[in-house]
């Protein structure tokens, strides 16, 4: 196996984020780039890649070729669904937005 080495970038917007993760099954380029901000074609394979790996370790459907599972996905590259969905709710609390 192949160890790919890439820096996963910080979520660019937690709605965006929010909404991917409960909208859809996978998700392509277009998805990532809405996710994590404007990110070259190398960076985005590096990462589906590394979902790619995960996703045989697992025995995940792949359903398009040119996709990931979402969840899958979140889960590799560290982003916590359940911590950007309360601190949503918690800025909006405050009335500081979210």
């Amino acid at each position: 196996m192949n160890n790919i080495r890439v820096r996963v970038p910080q979520v660019a917007d937690v709605d965006t984020a929010i909404r991917l993760y409960y909208s859809k099954t996978e998700i392509g380029n277009a998805d990532i780039k809405k996710l994590f901000g404007n990110l070259g074609q190398a960076r985005i394979s590096k990462l589906k890649q590394l979902v790619i790996s995960e996703m045989r370790e697992r025995d995940t459907v792949r359903y398009n070729a040119l996709c990931v599972n979402t969840e899958v996905a979140y889960d590799v590259w560290g982003i916590n669904i359940d911590k950007l969905t309360a601190g949503r709710k918690k800025l909006q609390q405050l009335g500081l937005g979210g």
